[in-house]
């Protein structure tokens, strides 16, 4: 087998770090393809030419990387992608312990090679990782699918059914919750609402940069502790925020059908609601703004943006307008209404790969931090400015999903395959500008939620709001019991080929139809 031992062998190192998965079976047909004796020079040869490329795709193949499908379908995207920002996320494959623990294992094999059969440790290697899987190992323990028995209660704990039947249970519940918005004309007291749609912001993402207890927060008058936006990719975060009148939906049946019943922002145009959008930027890429404008149920041409100073360049060198001066421009220019306004406002400020003029760093995960510090100073600009207005407005503070700075084994920082919960808990947060409170006063600290909760919750708030105002002399119903009547709905994030969902103080994760234990961060 000759230095194809080393392959195995390292392959099967990373796999018992944690670093990668292995299919064992392939990785055996391989195997003995690579040992089986050819007589001719010639036919070696060719073996070892064809068998290049075929280690390199079980490689990929054994990878946590997204499949080869995957990669294709978004390859227009891909192509956008300036060279700098290539060069930064390629540098971010390199692990420098790794290298110099495959440089140690090649000069193990150099030495050793005449004295240690390294084909045999190598097919003893790949026989271990199924026994190993089977026994419940330290990688992994492989649950396998299988249909839920047929007489079983429905008063059965989550946690104790198969995952399967578990998933479906959830999708089964969720699809029972529906709310309408009441007419805003009827409202003691109509309000304006405003979206703050943030790309690349999560819990564990302001705690990786020191900002867990950043004081925009603080201004706020609900934060929710583990909001789960349920997808960690722009488009399916947009799509799970316009759909938000109803429970959560799988990632297909996202794409299905037209659910206005379901569509937030068709509830707000029956409601009584002018409908608007706007975005920090241009929207092109992954046909962002057409998304937004056609699956939202906006309907109408998103507002220009260009009239706002440019504050950095996008991975792709398109602009990103500052979040502030946007803002409040567009709201002064807008023309008196009877209409209370619901707006949808994006930034991609905290996007990866975005550059900074005049910052020396090249490096997007170094300027994190210094663009989270100036997207919650505009912000808290941004609310003030409402507050000086008169006027009530609800402000609506929910990321699309978080930027992963931190990485793991599993995928390099700012790769979001997977929607695991350091990338799809993220800090949203409600602030009431006008709100009197029972007290006459708005709380002096946000009422934290600690329950498991999404977007159906921000529709139900927002129908409460618009039954019994919270803008009233007396504020209406208190505050907190608003937020304690609210639905819980427990942890499934998804993207297109994975499901990620929370089980028994943990998280199980199903990729190619089979599920497994999953720790997040590690």
């Amino acid at each position: 087998m000759g230095y194809w031992s080393i392959y195995f062998i390292a392959k099967l190192g990373l796999f018992y770090s944690g670093f990668i998965g292995f299919h064992w079976l392939p990785n055996l047909i391989f195997a003995v393809t690579l040992v089986l004796p050819l007589a001719s020079n010639r036919h070696r040869l060719i073996r070892t030419v064809l068998a290049m490329p075929v280690g390199l795709a079980l490689l990929y193949h054994d990878s946590w990387l997204p499949p080869i499908s995957r990669v294709l379908s978004q390859k227009e995207a891909l192509t956008g992608f300036g060279n700098d920002y290539l060069l930064e996320l390629l540098g971010r494959f390199v692990n420098l312990w790794i290298l110099a623990a495959l440089g140690l294992l090649l000069v193990v094999y150099l030495l050793l090679r005449r004295r240690l059969r390294f084909a045999t440790l190598a097919f003893l290697g790949i026989l271990s990782a199924p026994i190993v899987s089977l026994q419940g190992g330290n990688i992994v323990q492989i649950v396998s699918p299988r249909p839920a028995l047929a007489g079983v209660s429905a008063t059965v704990s989550p946690d104790k059914q198969e995952p399967t039947a578990q998933l479906e249970a959830f999708y089964a519940a969720e699809q029972g919750k529906r709310v309408s918005f009441p007419s805003i004309a009827d409202s003691a007291v109509p309000f304006d609402v405003v979206f703050l749609h943030v790309c690349s912001l999560s819990w564990d993402d302001m705690d990786y940069v020191g900002e867990s207890n950043v004081t925009l927060l603080n201004h706020f008058d609900v934060v929710f502790r583990r909001f789960n936006s349920a997808a960690s990719y722009s488009g399916p975060g947009a799509l799970r925020l316009f759909r938000s009148n109803c429970g959560q939906l799988s990632h297909s049946k996202m794409y299905e059908g037209d659910a206005s019943q379901c569509n937030l922002f068709r509830n707000f145009e029956a409601a009584g609601f002018e409908v608007r959008g706007l975005l920090n930027h241009d929207g092109h890429f992954d046909q962002f703004a057409s998304l937004v404008q056609g699956l939202s149920g906006i309907g109408v041409k998103l507002d220009d943006n260009r009239f706002a100073p440019v504050s950095m360049r996008s991975f792709d060198d398109t602009p990103i307008y500052e979040d502030f001066p946007l803002l409040s421009e567009w709201w002064k220019h807008q023309q008196p209404s009877g209409r209370p306004r619901a707006l949808y406002y994006n930034t991609t400020t905290l996007h990866d790969g975005n550059r900074i003029p005049g910052v020396k760093s090249r490096s997007s995960l170094e300027t994190f931090k210094p663009r989270l510090d100036k997207l919650m100073s505009d912000f808290d600009r941004f609310i003030t400015f409402l507050e000086d207005r008169g006027r009530p407005v609800v402000v609506i503070l929910v990321p699309e999903h978080g930027a992963a700075l931190r990485g793991d084994k599993v995928q390099i920082s700012g790769m979001r395959e997977i929607p695991n919960p350091k990338i799809t808990l993220v800090p949203a947060a409600i602030k009431l500008i006008g709100f009197k409170g029972k007290s006459g006063d708005a709380p002096r600290q946000p009422l934290q939620v600690v329950k498991p909760v999404s977007y159906f919750a921000i529709s139900t708030l927002l129908a409460d709001f618009i039954a019994d105002s919270p803008f009233t002399g007396t504020g209406g119903k208190p505050l907190a019991e608003r937020v304690q009547n609210l639905l819980d709905t427990p942890f499934v994030s998804e993207n297109e080929d994975i499901v990620v969902m929370g089980r028994e103080n943990g998280y199980l994760m199903r990729s190619e139809g089979t599920w497994v234990d999953y720790q997040p961060g590690l």
